[in-house]
């Protein structure tokens, strides 16, 4: 199964109130699969129904106002490096939790982090955890997985 169809497996079980974390890892980038499937679904800049915020420098306030408006009107948000902004997340999971309630049925979020360096450094909310549903992309090892990545990139 590649990367893509483990992407639209996960994409399936997701929903307004169900958020996709990547969790990240070097090399990978899994913000590719979103902006393709939301391409085959018309979720792109041009349509102005896909929001892509990378979080930090006082962008906090940008990534709410797209929340707010991809709720009211069924777009999808991608939120990136939220790892980067520690002191907004918990404003950040109060207002996941809002908007799920009465959101439009096509509102999606992903979001994206680092991995904490030790247990001791994991700053993202429980509440963003439990109710997300998480991806880790494991960077390919070797030959044999590199060719495989490879081939993923055709159907």
């Amino acid at each position: 199964m590649g990367r893509a169809l483990d992407f639209v497996a996960s994409f399936e079980e997701s929903g307004p109130a169900t958020p996709m974390f990547f969790i990240l890892s070097p090399g990978v980038d899994p913000l590719k699969d979103v902006e393709n499937h939301g391409r085959k679904l018309g979720y792109t800049f041009n349509n102005r129904n896909f929001h892509n915020v990378s979080l930090g420098q006082g962008q906090e306030v940008v990534a709410e106002a797209a929340l707010d408006l991809a709720a009211k009107k069924g777009h999808w948000v991608i939120l990136q490096n939220i790892h980067l902004v520690a002191k907004w997340l918990g404003t950040l999971e109060k207002k996941l939790e809002e908007l799920s309630d009465e959101s439009h049925p096509d509102f999606r979020v992903f979001i994206s982090a680092e991995p904490a360096p030790s247990p001791e450094g994991h700053i993202i909310p429980q509440g963003i955890l439990e109710n997300s549903i998480k991806i880790t992309n494991e960077p390919p090892t070797g030959m044999h997985a590199n060719l495989h990545k490879a081939l993923d990139n055709f159907t």
